[in-house]
């Protein structure tokens, strides 16, 4: 039996050989104004304190909604301390 090799090396991304990946490498598009995953993708948090403003609660309180936290507080027209009591 042969050896095996170690042959780690940078693979090939197009026509460049050593293209930089991964995150803080590209601009980003994130828009805090519009939900970007999930049942209501592409929706707005206005939309949504119309439709489910208790969906926007949850949010509020959950991880994946760090990002839009400033926003729905915005649109419910609260302040952070407001909701702590329904914790």
């Amino acid at each position: 039996m042969s050896e095996p090799t170690d042959e780690r090396r940078a693979f090939e991304v197009g026509d460049a050989t050593h293209v930089p990946v991964g995150p803080g490498n590209e601009p980003t598009s994130f828009n805090p104004t519009v939900l970007d995953f999930g049942h209501y993708a592409g929706k707005t948090i206005e939309e949504l304190a119309t439709e489910d403003p208790d969906y926007l609660r949850w949010l509020e309180r959950h991880p994946s909604g760090v990002r839009y936290r400033a926003e729905i507080h915005r649109v419910l027209g609260v302040t952070p301390r407001s909701l702590e009591w329904n914790r």
